[in-house]
């Protein structure tokens, strides 16, 4: 997939891709406005929403309900070495199946996104 930035007023980016629109902005303190959500913030987000995904997708495929059903995710946390870690609590409503809990979080395991990051990907930057 290609993604197209472009230069937005102020800190305002937008990032084109196929017939979608993402932009993003800065916090007051780094010039920008704070209209829109950061880089980093847009980065983050996409953990949290891809884990809910398959966690829907796993409950849509056995006919369980997701009403009641939220996903946190905790940013702030620190290992011993000073890495970064994150993670991600699923509330379940009184009625999901005990039985499926660990099937479960295999199934948000298999997030895109999480796997993206754990390849370790590499980045060029060019300049034409």
């Amino acid at each position: 997939m290609e993604i197209t930035v472009s230069m937005l007023a102020g800190q305002k980016q937008s990032a084109k891709f196929g017939e979608l629109e993402v932009i993003s902005d800065q916090s007051i303190t780094a010039g920008g406005d704070a209209e829109y959500p950061e880089p980093f913030d847009y980065f983050l987000v996409s953990m949290v929403l891809c884990a809910g995904f398959y966690a829907r997708k796993f409950c849509e495929q056995r006919d369980i309900s997701t009403q009641g059903m939220t996903l946190v995710q905790n940013n702030d946390n620190v290992d011993e070495q000073g890495k970064k870690k994150f993670s991600i609590t699923i509330n379940l409503p009184e009625s999901f199946p005990a039985k499926y809990k660990k099937a479960l979080i295999a199934a948000v395991n298999t997030c895109t996104v999480k796997k993206v990051i754990q390849a370790q990907p590499e980045f060029d930057v060019l300049v034409k």
